[in-house]
């Protein structure tokens, strides 16, 4: 057909010259599209193997991966589970550096640690080569007298909930008392809200509730009772964090790393100033370091939604935002494809009426 399209006297310039061309790119690309799934499907496979039970892999040296055998600490031979990361963190004080960090895990008989990055002074990841070294900083006596806490970076070990119209002249250890539910209540804290006539903060009607576990019902169906009446839990969606400055977002101004104050208008290094000229130190944008229109902005509040609906840690909320947002993208390339096809097609018939 389209042969019988082409030996068709046409004038330079017309609609059915333009037609032509638009169906020859359209050709074009289908080939390309043609000779890239060929060369997909024709792709060889990795060729499947028999995991032995009797092996054990074990990572030797820093750059290459040599094969070794090796046995597990309770003496059954095994393969190796996947690397396992912990964070550990402190709000009351700063966290030990290196040495003295190192010193701590060696008297407390805690091995198999790959790497310890320091994200700043109140918070450490560490890396094991297996989860039973992880599990055994997890349950450190040492550190949970330190009130040190110790999760796995893709686990929670707790869940939150808001309950809301609280009495504000009960404190948070009679409202504990006050509290039943099904599941164990660890703890509560009263939230704060700001005070716009003096600028501070002052308590609110809402209440934070710490439950034990690390999955909870649906919040939608979740209630808690106090003398017999009963009172829904909302779900808890923490706020973004974004420090007073440098101005980043995901952590606040004591756990700042960096030395030098940013101005959240301009973005230079000095105090506020009173310039009109905006610009965003997070998007680069035109617009202040406090705006909620900012995108950055927009993804951590996403990525916190994420978490509060799945209780996830914000390590994995990320891995799925990210998998959400190709998702997306792939939906609209689709989209535009599906509607470019459809609307080339009815040019074609349109053009083959007129022939």
């Amino acid at each position: 057909m389209t042969n019988e399209l082409h030996s068709l006297q046409i004038d330079e310039g017309s609609d059915e010259n333009v037609m032509l061309e638009e169906i020859n790119e359209f050709n074009n690309n289908n080939n390309n599209s043609l000779f890239f799934e060929r060369m997909e499907n024709n792709r060889a496979e990795k060729r499947g193997r028999v995991i032995d039970d009797e092996e054990v892999w074990t990572e030797v040296g820093r750059k290459g991966k040599v094969i070794a055998l090796g046995t597990s600490p309770n003496g059954i031979t095994r393969i190796p589970e996947e690397q396992v990361e912990v964070s550990m963190t402190c709000k009351s004080e700063k966290l030990p550096k290196q040495i003295a960090l190192a010193r701590i895990l060696k008297h407390e008989n805690i091995l198999d640690i790959i790497r310890i990055k320091y994200i700043n002074s109140y918070k450490v990841m560490l890396k094991f080569s297996n989860n039973y070294s992880a599990e055994k900083l997890i349950q450190c006596q040492y550190f949970i007298d330190k009130e040190y806490r110790c999760q796995k970076a893709y686990e929670v070990g707790v869940s939150y909930g808001v309950i809301r119209n609280i009495d504000l002249d009960m404190n948070e250890s009679d409202i504990l008392q006050c509290l039943e539910s099904a599941i164990p209540i660890l703890g509560v804290k009263r939230l704060k809200r700001r005070n716009f006539e003096n600028g501070g903060f002052e308590d609110s009607e809402c209440v934070r509730l710490c439950f034990k576990g690390s999955s909870l019902p649906p919040f939608t169906i979740t209630y808690i009772y106090t003398y017999g009446t009963r009172i829904k839990v909302d779900a808890f969606v923490f706020p973004v964090t974004q420090c007073s400055k440098c101005w980043r977002f995901g952590h606040n101004y004591k756990e700042c790393s960096q030395n030098k104050i940013v101005c959240p208008k301009c973005g230079q290094n000095h105090n506020n100033c009173e310039s009109t000229n905006f610009k965003c130190v997070n998007c680069k944008g035109r617009h202040m370091a406090l705006s909620k229109i900012c995108p950055i902005y927009k993804k951590e509040r996403k990525i916190r939604e994420l978490m509060a609906e799945y209780n996830c840690t914000y390590k994995r909320a990320l891995t799925m935002y990210n998998l959400l947002l190709n998702m997306r993208v792939t939906k609209m390339i689709l989209f535009s494809t599906t509607h470019f096809t459809e609307l080339l097609n009815q040019k074609i018939t349109l053009l083959m009426l007129k022939c």
